[in-house]
């Protein structure tokens, strides 16, 4: 009981509240670079009928990172979409049970595949060092690709973390 105790307060102190905070923080900062990107890119072709193909491969990494940076703070924030038809007229006991049952059911294995497959994808990329298929696009695109299986780990630990709290509150 002890350790259990001792490894959310772990989870919970360090790693949730620091580094899914942090690219939380990252990922609203990467909106505003991505704008910026997207309006450049935007003015430079139609205005001065410029086009540069690492510009464009760049505000794709950067939506990218943005989305798989803020998933887990989303979460965290209990901010993700749901259909709520049936769910909003729960209690809050039976909506904490909807989150449990759904982050063990469909959350950890969805983790579990994204760590997995996400890692191979990398490392087949790194191996190779895959560079843009396009002409002037960005090099080393197993950097972006890593961000998938970070993006699987960043999720477990906090959907870990939350099935620790439902615990932790009985």
């Amino acid at each position: 009981m002890y350790y259990n105790c001792l490894v959310k307060k772990l989870i919970s102190k360090i790693i949730t509240t620091k580094i899914n905070f942090f690219f939380g923080k990252i990922s609203s900062i990467l909106i505003l670079v991505l704008i910026t990107l997207v309006s450049l890119s935007v003015i430079l072709r139609y205005i001065f009928s410029i086009g540069f193909t690492w510009l464009q491969d760049l505000y794709i990494w950067i939506h990218a990172c943005f989305i798989l940076f803020g998933i887990a703070y989303t979460l965290n924030k209990d901010g993700h979409v749901r259909i709520d038809i049936v769910y909003r007229k729960f209690n809050q006991i039976r909506k904490k049970k909807v989150n449990l049952v759904g982050s063990i059911i469909f959350g950890l294995p969805f983790c579990f595949f994204l760590i997995t497959k996400g890692y191979d994808y990398f490392m087949r990329s790194f191996l190779i060092s895959e560079d843009s298929k396009e002409t002037g696009g960005l090099p080393n695109i197993y950097i972006l690709k890593f961000f998938i299986f970070f993006m699987g780990i960043l999720l477990s630990i906090e959907l870990v973390n939350r099935i620790f709290d439902f615990f932790k509150r009985k």
